[in-house]
C-alpha cells in the first residue's frame, strides 16, 4: 500500500513504506506501527533471525517489497523514533526533492556526513549532500522506485556475510549516478535499542540534528540557498552522469575536508580519495597544525577565543578546542557563494541542536562525566559565538587553498 496526501505538489508523491524487523524487537513493534500509521507501513521480517547478524539479509527483501503504483520506496529499520508528523514532513520533503535519495537520519559522529549535516543546519539549508566515500545512512532511506528496484536487484547478488547494508549502498549510488542527501532536521532518531548487528561497540547512536518539536512550515523543504559555482578548495558534488534538470544546486560548494570534534579535541579530516584510507580511521589532523590548509590562520583562532572570554574561559583547553571546531565550521560556511553575503549571525533551533550533539558526541569520557548540563549549554553558547566569529574572519589565501585542493581531490598529494 502507498500513501498519498491531499493537495499541492506532494499529492503526486506515493510512498511505499516497509519496516525491517527482527523478532527480538517484537515488543516495540505495535507502538512503532502506531507512530507510523500515516505511512501505512508493511513489516518485512528477518528470514533467518537465529542466523549470524546481517541487516543485509533483511534489506534484500525490504528493498524488493515495493508496493504497486509507488513513486518512491522507503525502508525503515525497527529501532527508530520518528518525529510525530513524519507522514506530512516526509511527503513534503520528497515532493521538494523527488529525484534523489533522502536519508532521514545521520549518526551524530559519522566522519564526513555528520559534518555536512551540521554545515547545512548552520546555513539554513534543509539538505545535506551525503559523502560519496562514506557509508550511506540506512536507518531510514527513501529512493525513487526505479533506483529502489535497481538496489534490490543489486543486493540480491551479494552474500549475506557482508552484513552491513549501509556499506554497500554508497558504491551502488556511484555506479548508478544516484545522488543522495540527508534531511535537515532528521525525521528519525535512534531509539537506543541494543544493536542486532553487533554495532554497539561503536558507541551511542544518535541523530546529528533531530528536532521533533519543531513546527516546520510547508516551505521548509523548498529552501535551497542559491549557488553561483564552486569556490577554491571545494568540489561541485555532482555525480558524473546526473541529469542537469535533476541536479539541484544545493549540493555544490562542498569542502574537501570535514571538521571533527572527538575525544574533546578539534581535528580536520582531509578527504583524500586516492589514499585508500578507511573512512572511519581515528587519525585526524590536529587543527592548530593544519588549519592553514583550509585557509584559516591558527593564531587568529586562539586570539578570538581569548577575546571572547576576557575573564578566562572556565572550560580551559576544552573551551579552546570546541571554539576551534565551531570557528572552522563558521569559516567554511562563510566561504561559499551561497552565504558570502548572509547575515553574520547564527541563531535558531537547528544550529543549536547541531552544536549540542557535537558537544555530546565529541566529549572525552572524563569530560562527559565532569560536565553538568549547564556546562554543556555554556559550551554551546561559546561555540555559537565562534561560528559567527569564523564567518567574519574568513581567510582564504590562494596558496593555501591550492594546497588543500591538491591534497583533497583525486589528484591528491599523498602526504
Amino acid at each position: 500500500m502507498t500513501t498519498r496526501p491531499e493537495g499541492g505538489e506532494a499529492s503526486a508523491i506515493r510512498i511505499s513504506t516497509v519496516i525491517m524487523h527482527h523478532p527480538s524487537r517484537g515488543a516495540r513493534l505495535p507502538a512503532l506501527l502506531d507512530r507510523l500509521a500515516e505511512l501505512n507501513p508493511r513489516v518485512v521480517r528477518d528470514p533467518d533471525p537465529g542466523g549470524p547478524p546481517s541487516p543485509l539479509r533483511t534489506a534484500k527483501l525490504a528493498w524488493a517489497a515495493i508496493a504497486p503504483g509507488a513513486t518512491h520506496h522507503l525502508v525503515l529499520q525497527d529501532d527508530i523514533a520518528p518525529v510525530p508528523d513524519i507522514g506530512r514532513q516526509l511527503h513534503r520533503a520528497v515532493a521538494a526533492n523527488p529525484h534523489e535519495g533522502i536519508s532521514l537520519y545521520v549518526n551524530w559522529n559519522s566522519p564526513q556526513n555528520s559534518y555536512r549535516v551540521r554545515r547545512a543546519a548552520v546555513t539554513g539549508s534543509p539538505w545535506a549532500p551525503l559523502s560519496s566515500l562514506e557509508y550511506t545512512p540506512t536507518l531510514g532511506l527513501v529512493l525513487p522506485v526505479a533506483h529502489a528496484a535497481a538496489l534490490a536487484a543489486h543486493l540480491a547478488t551479494l552474500p549475506d556475510g557482508l552484513k552491513d547494508d549501509d556499506e554497500v549502498v554508497t558504491p551502488f549510488r556511484l555506479r548508478h549516478s544516484l545522488r543522495a542527501v540527508a534531511s535537515v532536521p532528521h525525521l528519525l532518531e535512534h531509539s537506543g535499542e541494543p544493536s542486532t548487528a553487533d554495532n554497539d561497540a561503536h558507541g551511542a547512536r544518535h541523530a546529528t540534528v533531530y528536532a521533533p518539536g519543531l513546527n516546520l512550515d510547508a516551505t521548509h523543504w523548498t529552501r535551497r540557498p542559491p549557488t553561483s559555482g564552486a569556490v577554491p578548495g571545494t568540489r561541485a558534488g555532482v555525480v558524473p552522469g546526473a541529469a542537469p534538470d535533476t541536479a539541484p544546486p544545493f549540493a555544490a560548494d562542498m569542502p574537501d575536508y570535514a571538521v571533527e570534534f572527538v575525544e574533546s579535541t578539534c581535528q580536520i579530516r582531509l578527504v583524500r580519495p586516492l589514499a585508500t584510507e578507511p573512512i572511519e580511521h581515528g587519525f585526524g589532523w590536529y587543527w592548530y597544525d593544519w588549519c592553514a590548509l583550509i585557509g584559516v590562520e591558527r593564531d587568529r583562532v586562539v586570539e578570538t577565543w581569548r577575546a571572547a572570554s576576557p575573564t578566562g574561559d572556565r572550560h580551559g583547553v576544552l573551551g579552546l578546542e570546541f571554539w576551534a571546531a565551531c570557528y572552522l565550521l563558521g569559516a567554511d560556511t562563510r566561504g561559499t557563494p551561497s552565504h558570502r553575503d548572509a547575515p553574520l549571525t547564527v541563531h535558531g533551533e537547528l544550529p543549536r541542536r547541531a552544536l549540542e550533539t557535537w558537544v555530546r558526541s565529541g566529549l572525552a569520557p572524563q569530560d562527559r562525566r565532569a560536565l553538568s548540563e549547564a556546562d554543556e549549554a555554556d559550551l554551546v553558547d561559546l561555540g555559537t559565538r565562534a561560528l559567527v566569529r569564523g564567518r567574519i574572519d574568513r581567510v582564504a589565501g590562494d596558496t593555501t587553498w591550492r594546497m588543500a585542493q591538491r591534497i583533497g581531490r583525486s589528484e591528491s598529494v599523498h602526504v
